[in-house]
């Protein structure tokens, strides 16, 4: 697939983690065109982080390019050209990365260790530190049937960064949203809007915004593209889902809930529920409801 070059004006702009591809993979493995959830975007990215976790499977691999080849406008990105999206301020672009990697010690300390310096004018151009930096990842996965050393949580990363680069640099864009069933995507973002609204107080932004599998299964179940029945074949564990529900009196009750797939099925058919994205690990998934 092509290289995303610059940014051309694009409204609508979609950023993939490999989550998303490999559920999207088999929901075309069971017979469901993807091509209609994702014809909308103007522009498609994946990080080149997350094409080397994509390419880990022959499968992954032939779907993008299949998509591509089906006309809808994916590129591949470049970490090191993050630069170009952003002027050339490298200073604040390393402002970006210090706060995507604000929840991870590892990557944190590296950072301040390797890279930062006293002086900003004496810090290495971006891209050769940003290069090294991917290298010499702090956090070790695991290895590959390929061979491949896993970095562990370097796609996530990428990704936060990306989105954050377009909401700050680019906030007449309609919409940028990150597809992803990763929950540490979330709370990464999370973390560095945080820290970057006090760095970029005098700039406007826009929000970034989720879609996990279950959102695209509420999504393709109520457009018509699936059948309950293939539900069970789509959906394999059980999980907390977090959706609004509307009530008559015109409040909205917040819910989180951990649900198999008999009580998933039912959320998709009841109109009043908007499925969001998950927020919840498991293990912390009590039954709550507050009002809005």
């Amino acid at each position: 697939i092509q290289d995303y070059q610059r940014y051309s004006g694009e409204k609508k702009i979609a950023l993939m983690d490999n989550s998303t591809v490999s559920f999207l993979e088999q929901v075309e493995r069971a017979g469901i065109s993807t091509k209609e959830l994702l014809k909308d975007y103007d522009a498609i990215l994946i990080p080149n982080w997350v094409s080397e976790e994509i390419c880990d499977s022959i499968y992954r691999k032939d779907y993008i390019e299949r998509l591509y080849a089906a006309g809808l406008p994916i590129y591949s990105i470049a970490e090191e050209s993050y630069a170009d999206l952003v002027n050339g301020e490298e200073a604040n672009l390393f402002k970006i990365v210090s706060a995507a990697a604000s929840k991870l010690g590892q990557l944190r300390g590296y950072l301040q260790q390797y890279v930062k310096k006293n002086d900003p004018l004496e810090m290495e151009e971006y891209a050769v530190w940003m290069n090294r930096m991917y290298q010499e990842w702090p956090l070790r996965g695991t290895t590959t049937r390929s061979g491949r050393e896993k970095k562990k949580n370097a796609g996530e990363i990428s990704l936060t960064i990306l989105a954050e680069v377009f909401s700050w640099y680019y906030p007449d864009s309609e919409s940028i949203t990150v597809y992803t069933q990763d929950r540490d995507s979330y709370d990464y973002q999370k973390s560095a809007r945080e820290r970057l609204n006090d760095v970029f107080a005098s700039k406007t932004s826009i929000d970034v915004s989720y879609k996990s599998n279950d959102t695209l299964l509420c999504q393709m179940f109520r457009n018509g593209m699936l059948s309950l029945g293939q539900i069970d074949t789509l959906r394999c564990d059980e999980r907390v889902v977090v959706y609004t529900r509307s009530r008559d009196d015109k409040s909205t009750a917040l819910v989180a809930k951990r649900t198999d797939n008999q009580q998933f099925k039912a959320l998709l058919q009841d109109m009043n529920v908007q499925i969001i994205f998950w927020l919840l690990p498991i293990e912390h998934a009590t039954n709550f409801s507050t009002l809005l």
